[in-house]
């Protein structure tokens, strides 16, 4: 895959590093386009012996992973469905072993990206919620803020996978207006299907969340590390628990119309920190090596 974003990247080093320190130290940036829901990777290559390798991009820290190969290390940058076109600076540094820093910065320039609106009718508790239910909303809001918040460290960044067959509806970013009152952008995708057809990871992880929210239904949510989680929609049936250790693949429960819906659906939302990015964006940059992994294929087009 070709170098990600418009990028620059100007390294700066000690001037007591000998220059094979220097030449060691690297870092490169893939995933394009750069635009409001990407998902990039920043590959970080070290001398041996650094260690502790940090940094920042879009103004959120970055974490992470050991890479595949020895000395070097993973990180994942979200660029939110509202990110504003335009230069976004980025820095990464590790600690060499003489106790020195090898920091390198960047650019990466995000490029428009143009997204649809669309106009859908509801049950009108889902667009004027009763007072009864404010309270529960409001909750589960906070909880949910709480959970995407919270990084975890993996061993390493596996592959994912669509979590049934068929095609995705494009309808990520979509401006919705639901009876006629507009409300925050689509921060998922959509796959159509029959009730009951069976969902899978879509990638390796641990389950956070399995119950019903009010908004999206009977809810799966999936933390795959290094801040990205995995929100599975509209189930009619969950077959997963809390605490569950999950792979690429393994059943996660049912397709179902619970929830804000206009029809039997499966919403998949994936959240990167706090960016709310494009789950098609991530299967682009981490698909697996051979294809096969996910649902059974029993999907039509897009949910209006």
């Amino acid at each position: 895959m070709r170098a990600a974003a418009v990028l620059s990247l100007a390294l700066a080093l000690p001037t007591s590093h000998t220059p094979s320190a220097q030449s060691s130290f690297t870092v490169a940036v893939r995933g394009e386009p750069a635009q409001p829901g990407s998902v990039l990777e920043i590959l970080v290559r070290a001398p041996e012996g650094a260690h502790d390798p940090q940094g920042i991009a879009f103004g959120r820290p970055l974490t992470f992973a050991p890479g595949d190969e020895p000395h070097t290390w993973r990180a994942l940058v979200g660029i939110d469905v509202a990110q504003a076109s335009g230069p976004a600076p980025f820095r990464v540094h590790v600690a060499s072993t003489a106790g020195r820093e090898l920091a390198s910065s960047g650019t990466i320039t995000v490029t428009p990206r143009t997204f649809a609106t669309r106009r859908l009718r509801v049950a009108s508790q889902f667009v004027q919620p009763p007072p009864a239910e404010i309270a529960r909303i409001t909750a589960e809001a906070a909880r949910l803020d709480a959970i995407f918040t919270t990084v975890t460290i993996p061993d390493r960044i596996g592959p994912f996978a669509a979590p049934i067959g068929g095609v995705p509806g494009s309808n990520f970013g979509t401006r919705s207006i639901f009876n006629g009152e507009p409300r925050a952008p689509h921060a998922g995708v959509d796959f159509r299907g029959a009730v009951g057809t069976r969902i899978a990871a879509p990638g390796a992880g641990h389950v956070v969340l399995a119950e019903p929210l009010f908004f999206t239904g009977e809810t799966v949510i999936i933390d795959h590390g290094l801040g990205v989680y995995s929100l599975l929609a509209h189930l009619s049936r969950i077959d997963v628990a809390v605490g569950q250790t999950v792979t690429l693949g393994d059943a996660i429960g049912l397709l179902g119309a619970t929830g804000r819906v206009t029809g039997p659906h499966l919403h998949w939302t994936v959240r990167l920190g706090a960016a709310r990015v494009d789950p098609l964006r991530l299967l682009a940059l981490l698909a697996p090596a051979q294809s096969g992994v996910g649902g059974n294929g029993r999907t039509g087009g897009a949910v209006r």
